[in-house]
């Protein structure tokens, strides 16, 4: 717990823990790159249904499952944190590391896979992320889609560093470009098409 967590809970009890809470989820989801995740990138994975799976879970997440959902999708979640599954979609959540999301839904084939906030946090070293972007390969069908989103202060440009090779084409999607970073923050979105396995 934090410091500013627990001093609200000091004095002002759950509900202003609740409230802070509350206020945290609306400012994030007020930055330019969740509101572009909103406004163009959920609807477009909605409007292409298919069973979605949202890795890494938090209460400003949570309202997005019910519009990727709304078109006959299927919205699976994960999250390596236990107490983040209070943030996943009940009874369709899996917590686990996301380097081992083939073992984790080696049972599952998705048609999209959103990955936003994870690379860099947690997912931080290029073999890890080789290892996390290998593993989505392997439980996203050939032709379906993934959105990575990652932060240019956390990590090195993964396109660059050759990670995405060989498993996905860097495609535009949702009417935006297949890269899309954002003046006001360090924020970038790269949508991606998963290849077909070498014979």
């Amino acid at each position: 717990m934090g410091a500013g967590t627990f001093l609200t809970r000091l004095f002002k009890g759950e509900a202003g823990v609740t409230a802070m809470k509350s206020r945290r989820a609306r400012k994030i989801r007020e930055l330019p790159d969740r509101k572009l995740l909103a406004e163009a990138y959920i609807p477009a994975f909605a409007e292409e249904a298919g069973k979605i799976l949202w890795v890494g879970c938090r209460a400003y997440t949570a309202d997005d499952y019910p519009v990727l959902s709304s078109q006959g999708g299927e919205v699976w979640t994960t999250d390596i944190d236990p107490d983040a599954a209070r943030w996943g979609v009940e009874g369709r959540h899996r917590t686990g590391d996301i380097c081992e999301a083939d073992v984790l839904f080696g049972d599952q084939m998705f048609d999209a896979i959103v990955c936003n906030g994870v690379l860099g946090f947690g997912v931080d070293a290029p073999d890890q992320q080789r290892k996390c972007l290998q593993a989505l390969s392997r439980i996203l069908r050939p032709g379906g889609r993934l959105l990575l989103g990652w932060n240019v202060d956390k990590i090195g440009d993964p396109i660059a560093a050759a990670l995405t090779e060989p498993w996905f084409s860097h495609q535009p999607f949702a009417g935006q470009p297949a890269r899309v970073t954002f003046a006001e923050t360090t924020h970038v979105y790269d949508a991606f098409v998963r290849r077909q396995p070498a014979a």
